[in-house]
């Protein structure tokens, strides 16, 4: 029995992202899809889907601008290779592939012979109803119409074992394969299939096909320029939108024949695609901000300039709980897709094992020990701390390096809200920054004196967070804070904002968006070595206190260290070793 992958790049295809999917996964033992930005429900929907348990990937395309071709090729090389396919059926998601007999598709598929690459007709099907497929009702299920002739050009189906062996590549549109040859890249002509051919929505209800055409010709534009013969006929459709004109059902003077599927291949029930009908405006504005954030990263950076990323190794450490932390941190790091970077381990304490010693160079870093080697061994603009267990987007560096080169103001430093809700007893805030303001400047002192006086750090620690070097440097590393073993969060959060204080511009950022990993759990000792953090940061800037917050805070901390106490006796923990003692000690002088 073969192995067939199905894989595609969608965006805003909401209406029909649902058919497609359990259509395609009646005849694919997997489908593959990448999201393209999508700004409707085509997300919501694909992980729904997934949540039920369908063999499903979704993945993400992180440019805005039209990369169909690149996308698909680089999916086309992981259904061949990682996921071994012995067939890899490339298909949008406004393509079906149906039988025109009698036989199922999975049948036909198994019984083709396919040494490298064959053909799939392709055929113009659309709705009988001129105001579309109802939302929400299986593509399948509806009368249609059946173009009578197939469309120029057709759609490419390829052997895994073909890819495996040829350096290839798919065309735009999924027309065709590319194989290098001496020549250079080749057309590798394949044989049309019999019994079954891709039915092509290509209009699905009259908001689906301007959305269609005023968001995708812009893209393809940012790719390719106004003069390319990409798109087929999306420019003239683009115009037609533009001077107030409707896109009829067929642009091409095709004639049609009732056709109907009922019958001849599973109907299965749509649940999640109820009142899926596309909001042209907000896809067109949504598309335009991204491409316009796309231009701004190509101006931004331009000038190519370094982060250094720093993950520190502290043997031994239980700050935070979960699977290999260390590990996770170093593998965030090298995953993003950020090309202008260095990855630094500085080795806080202990020997590095010879095993992390062979992850570090994997992921493209280097270890350092020693405070002056450490500080002269960054070299970035910008400086990045990822530290035990804490992950970031892969797209964090892009974004946050973006704002830093671009701002009229001169940041010192830039951090990424998380935008959760954390209990009292946390030591996490959350700053709540709404999406209408986006970046908030806030001084130094005056970030200062708020962390101080409520005793939180920002909740997602320094994983949301991009320095310039000045402050870097002038904050020692954060070495000293680092050198108990356990990360003093508050007093590292005290150096930074002093150290950003004494910049030209006092003002740091805070963005709306948020680029870090889930949160990572604490263990009430960590909170507890919290508790002693924020104490000592009070009395070193007890200055900074009015006597009603000193009041404020002293009353806080004994609510909370009641709290502790009478949790850590229910787990069992013996007090009288590790932080214990220390911590009893503080809380009886309060």
């Amino acid at each position: 029995m073969r192995k067939i992958v199905a894989i595609s790049m969608v965006k805003n295809e909401m209406d029909i992202i649902e058919s497609f999917v359990r259509h395609t996964l009646g005849f694919a033992d997997l489908l593959i899809i990448a999201d393209h930005k999508s700004t409707d429900r085509t997300r919501e929907i694909l992980e729904a889907l997934q949540a039920e348990g369908l063999p499903l990937i979704i993945e993400d395309v992180a440019v805005a601008r039209y990369v169909q071709a690149e996308t698909m090729t680089y999916l086309l090389w992981e259904a061949a290779d990682r996921y071994q396919a012995d067939l890899v059926l490339p298909l949008d998601a406004d393509e079906f592939l149906v039988p025109t007999g009698s036989m199922s598709v999975r049948s036909l598929l198994e019984m083709l012979q396919v040494d490298d690459v064959r053909a799939l007709p392709w055929r113009r099907y659309i709705s009988a109803s001129d105001k579309g497929i109802p939302p929400g009702v299986f593509a399948l299920s509806v009368q249609l119409l059946r173009a009578t002739t197939t469309d120029g050009g057709q759609k490419a189906l390829v052997s895994g074992e073909f890819v495996r062996r040829k350096h290839v590549r798919l065309s735009e549109g999924n027309h065709e394969i590319l194989v290098e040859s001496p020549e250079g890249m080749q057309f590798a002509h394949g044989a049309f299939c019999d019994g079954m051919e891709i039915a092509h929505f290509f209009w699905r209800s009259p908001e689906q096909v301007q959305s269609k055409f005023a968001v995708s010709w812009p893209n393809i534009v940012a790719k390719y320029s106004v003069n390319t013969s990409s798109g087929g006929g999306y420019s003239a459709s683009f115009a037609k939108i533009c001077m107030g004109q409707s896109l009829e059902r067929d642009d091409g003077g095709r004639t049609y024949e009732a056709c109907s599927f009922v019958g001849r291949t599973a109907m299965p029930k749509l649940r999640y695609s109820a009142g899926t009908v596309p909001d042209v405006l907000t896809n067109v504005m949504a598309a335009s901000e991204a491409l316009a954030e796309e231009l701004a990263e190509t101006r931004a950076l331009a000038s190519h300039p370094l982060v250094t990323t720093i993950v520190p190794y502290l043997e031994g450490a239980q700050l935070y709980c979960g699977n290999e932390p260390f590990c996770a941190s170093l593998s965030s790091a090298a995953a993003e897709d950020y090309p202008w970077r260095e990855i630094i381990v500085p080795v806080i304490a202990g020997s590095v094992p010879e095993v992390i010693q062979k992850k570090v160079v994997e992921a493209g870093g280097r270890l350092v020990t020693g405070r002056p080697e450490f500080l002269e061994a960054v070299r970035g603009k910008y400086v990045e701390w990822l530290l035990l267990g804490e992950t970031v987007r892969p797209e964090k560096l892009r974004h946050l390096v973006t704002s830093m080169e671009l701002q009229d103001l001169s940041l010192p430093l830039l951090f990424s809200d998380a935008g959760g809700q954390y209990p009292a007893i946390s030591p996490c805030i959350d700053f709540g920054v709404p999406a209408s303001v986006n970046l908030q400047m806030t001084p130094c002192t005056t970030m200062w004196q708020y962390l101080l006086t409520c005793g939180k750090y920002p909740s997602r620690g320094l994983a949301g967070l991009l320095v310039r070097r000045e402050v870097f440097k002038a904050c020692g590393g954060l070495l000293d804070e680092l050198a108990g073993g356990k990360p003093q969060m508050l007093s590292m959060w005290r150096n930074l904002l002093a150290a950003g204080a004494k910049q030209s511009c006092i003002a740091i950022g805070i963005l709306h968006n948020d680029y870090t990993g889930p949160s990572v759990d604490l263990r009430l000792e960590d909170i507890a070595a919290h508790q002693l953090d924020w104490n000592a940061c009070c009395r070193k800037d007890y200055a900074l206190l009015s006597s009603e917050e000193h009041r404020d805070i002293l009353d806080r901390q004994r609510r909370i260290g009641i709290y502790l106490l009478e949790h850590a006796i229910a787990e069992g923990v013996d007090l009288q070793s590790g932080i214990w003692p220390m911590y009893q000690e503080m809380l009886a002088e309060l």
